[in-house]
């Protein structure tokens, strides 16, 4: 399936014959610097483990062709290790093309903290659907169904709620495995996994969703073609998010928005065609304070 609606009308032919299984072109890095050892052969076959994992397993029933796939960045800092037991902070961005532009976009960027995980040198990572299998599996495939869907939301409103199932049962089956770094008191209160994925499965996730389609769909896509319009549907968006603020002050969606975007909201609101920024610079220290110095250079 091509569900990049802009990409749809192709010859028929070509569609049957360039299609791919693999929905990523993942870049993983492992930095090891800080992680006293002599053999560093494990820490570079663990890099090449997981670049195997994310690209060369098929995370969806969904085709993609090559300019379809999903860019990402995978960055694992190591803490600590011995004896094949890991602890590190993994830092997952994944980027998305720009309609009719070379310009890429981040749509997902986040860190998860001082995970715990075992990791045996030459082994497979080996990921089974309602299995758990090892932590660095699960965290990994968690992830993975998370970046799928908000990737699909950002081209059709309400697609994406497969994949979050996905994570959630992965969640849940860590859960019962009795596994830390999964449940909802994990440290970071509720900036971590549980509540990161309770959030994007609750009937509230509505306004974040939205703010996913139209801000990439309506805005970014649209830039090309007609700037005005796609400030108007960039600022609406960013303004709709006003009520989970409202419901959850430091939602952990809005922490994922701005973390990502600040920079490009930024930028896009910074010169070029003419836009009254006062209402956009209201919302935008309602919604995310901790980034007011970019807002205020706005005005």
């Amino acid at each position: 399936m091509i569900f990049m609606k802009k990409y749809s009308i192709i010859i028929f032919f070509f569609f049957y014959t360039s299609l791919s299984s693999q929905q990523f072109n993942a870049n993983v890095v492992v930095n090891y610097e800080s992680v006293n050892q002599t053999n560093n052969s494990i820490f570079k076959n663990l890099e090449n483990s997981i670049y195997s994992f994310i690209n060369n397993n098929n995370w969806s029933s969904d085709n993609f062709e090559n300019f379809e796939r999903i860019n990402l960045n995978v960055l694992i800092t190591l803490i600590s290790y011995s004896d094949n037991f890991f602890s590190a902070n993994f830092e997952f961005q994944s980027i998305r093309p720009i309609y009719n532009s070379s310009y890429s976009t981040p749509l997902f960027k986040y860190i998860d903290k001082n995970v715990q995980f075992e990791y045996q040198e030459f082994e497979p990572i080996i990921y089974r659907n309602n299995q758990f299998e090892s932590d660095l599996s699960s965290l990994l495939s968690f992830y993975i169904n998370i970046i799928l869907g908000l990737d699909r939301e950002s081209y059709v409103l309400n697609s994406g709620d497969a994949f979050f199932n996905n994570s959630e049962n992965i969640l849940k089956l860590a859960n019962q495995n009795n596994r830390s770094g999964w449940n909802s008191s994990t440290t970071g209160g509720k900036i971590n996994k549980f509540w990161l994925i309770e959030n994007l499965s609750s009937s509230s996730s509505y306004e974040f969703k939205s703010f996913i389609y139209n801000y990439h769909s309506n805005g970014l896509d649209i830039m090309y073609d007609n700037i005005t319009e796609a400030k108007i549907a960039i600022s609406s968006s960013i303004s709709a998010l006003r009520p989970i603020q409202r419901r959850n002050p430091n939602s952990i969606l809005l922490k994922i928005i701005f973390d990502s975007k600040s920079d490009e909201i930024k930028d896009i609101f910074s010169g070029g065609t003419y836009f009254d920024n006062s209402k956009l610079i209201n919302d935008l220290n309602y919604l995310s304070p901790f980034f007011s110095n970019k807002w205020n250079s706005l005005r």
